[in-house]
């Protein structure tokens, strides 16, 4: 076969599955009451999907039902590929303006409390990991629950995937498993009154590219998206070639484009090796190996052991919890549970991360979410506003006065009470400064309160971290506990 009758056969094959993917999306559209919500990453399936729509529209005479376009941005994306994203939504609202088609483009982003930066130095939580593995819950299920509420309040809508069944067995049997007899839905676990539509369901990887790769520009820059695959992938540049004959299509076997998946830059389920990010590096774009070097070094910093990395006490409630699962025979049964990441290594991460932005000239923080993570800091008794002193090379002259008056207020009281405190021989004795601190404000936040939240003195911490490096539950201490709030309240003549 010549080229030539190669391009043609290519050609018809991509106009062939254009056509049914198109005559499935207008069967639903037409006889189906539920609206449109396409869920658009970026990537080159959900890109696919996006042009199969507008074909669609382009063939009714005066649609009128609105179709959703809807995309998550967790504001952690890699910068090229978040640079890729916002061009292509303004494009694709801009062309559905300019060709009067009934598409709404919709960006959700979490809340700012919920953001990685926040979570990670503000809250304290560990980094994702499979056995918790918080981070897809806060920064993309929550948003677009929200939005989809709003959008569809009785939940029927149907939810247009890039989904394929050739990217993997355990893929494909699902996808068989929630088809609905007799028609193309699958069923939608989230929402019971939603369906999901697959129009590429049974395209293959080639047949993505090719189908992309023939499409114009002016709705989505295929070309930079296929550079980007093709970078991330690490592959060598003829192993993502390309034949321009008449039209585009993928050499037969040379795949490697197809393989890369983009997400998260400080993504920790990854662990060792991001592949797209290491391919991008190679490829020589700005600032990656920057980076790549932090999200290593966090990695490691926080992986030394409960017992240098992580709190004896909860950081929302300031109580201690305790194993209680697997009953007396399990050695940990009656431990005390390793909470968040100390505040000591939240600031030494966060200082490293404000570097970081100040090297690659990038914003990777904003101002809100700065005031967040310094306002859970205070709670756990950074007094002095150590979040607002590092980053003030990033010129943002935030201060005291940033914060809410009463907070302001919280600390002054809470300075006071330090004060007092650091005065008792005993009280210095028997209790560290960081937990004085942490005390002062709560304190000052509800004194009433304290009598409930966990205060451990220098011995009873240490046979906590004691009991984490081990291992195992170890014999209580025969010392009593000394209980701070009763000290402060005879100090004090409460």
């Amino acid at each position: 076969m010549t080229i030539s009758q190669q391009t043609q056969f290519i050609v018809g094959m991509l106009q062939y599955y254009e056509t049914q993917a198109v005559d499935m999306l207008m069967n639903y559209y037409f006889n189906d009451s539920r609206s449109f919500c396409v869920a658009y990453s970026g990537g080159k399936d959900s890109s696919a999907v996006v042009y199969l729509v507008i074909k669609m529209l382009q063939q009714i005479k005066n649609p009128k039902k609105t179709i959703y376009i809807l995309n998550s941005n967790t504001f952690a994306e890699l910068p090229p590929v978040l640079e890729h994203l916002q061009k292509s939504l303004k494009s694709i609202q801009e062309f559905s303006v300019k060709h009067k088609l009934p598409i709404e483009v919709i960006e959700v982003v979490p809340e700012m409390k919920n953001t990685l930066n926040v979570q990670l130095f503000g809250v304290g939580m560990p980094p994702p990991s499979q056995t918790l593995r918080w981070c897809t819950d806060k920064l993309k299920v929550q948003p677009i629950d929200k939005k989809i509420k709003e959008l569809f309040p009785s939940g029927e809508f149907i939810s247009v995937l890039g989904t394929r069944s050739d990217e993997g067995y355990k893929r494909q049997e699902r996808i068989e498993q929630r088809t609905v007899k007799g028609t193309d839905l699958k069923l939608n676990d989230r929402y019971p009154k939603a369906s999901n539509l697959m129009p590429i369901e049974n395209w293959s990887t080639k047949e993505v590219w090719s189908y992309l790769l023939s499409q114009t520009n002016e709705l989505i820059d295929v070309d930079f998206l296929w550079k980007l695959y093709s970078d991330a992938s690490d592959k060598n540049a003829s192993e993502c070639s390309f034949v321009g004959a008449g039209g585009k299509y993928i050499d037969e076997g040379k795949l490697g484009c197809g393989t890369s998946r983009f997400g998260c830059w400080q993504c920790y389920l990854v662990r060792d090796k991001d592949k797209s990010l290491d391919g991008l590096m190679q490829s020589g774009y700005k600032d990656l190996e920057l980076y790549n070097g932090y999200r290593d070094w966090f990695w490691q910093f926080t992986q030394q052991g409960w017992e240098k990395t992580r709190d004896v006490y909860n950081h929302r409630t300031q109580v201690r919890d305790f194993y209680d699962k697997g009953g007396e025979d399990n050695i940990k049964y009656g431990m005390t549970m390793p909470k968040g990441l100390t505040l000591d290594i939240r600031k030494k991460a966060f200082k490293k991360f404000v570097e970081l932005q100040k090297n690659i000239e990038e914003p990777l923080i904003t101002q809100e979410e700065i005031i967040l993570i310094q306002q859970r800091w205070i709670l756990e008794g950074d007094l002095n506003l150590t979040a607002f002193k590092y980053t003030k090379e990033l010129e943002l002259n935030l201060n005291s006065f940033s914060l809410p008056k009463e907070m302001r207020e919280k600390i002054r009281l809470a300075k006071e009470i330090l004060k007092l405190l650091k005065t008792d021989s005993d009280i210095k004795k028997y209790y560290s400064l960081n937990t004085l601190k942490r005390f002062s404000i709560q304190y000052t936040a509800n004194k009433n309160k304290c009598a409930t939240k966990f205060f451990p003195t220098k011995e009873e911490e240490k046979h906590i971290r004691t009991e984490w490096e081990k291992a195992q539950k170890l014999e209580q201490r025969t010392q009593e506990d000394l209980d701070l709030y009763s000290l402060v309240q005879g100090l004090t003549n409460e």
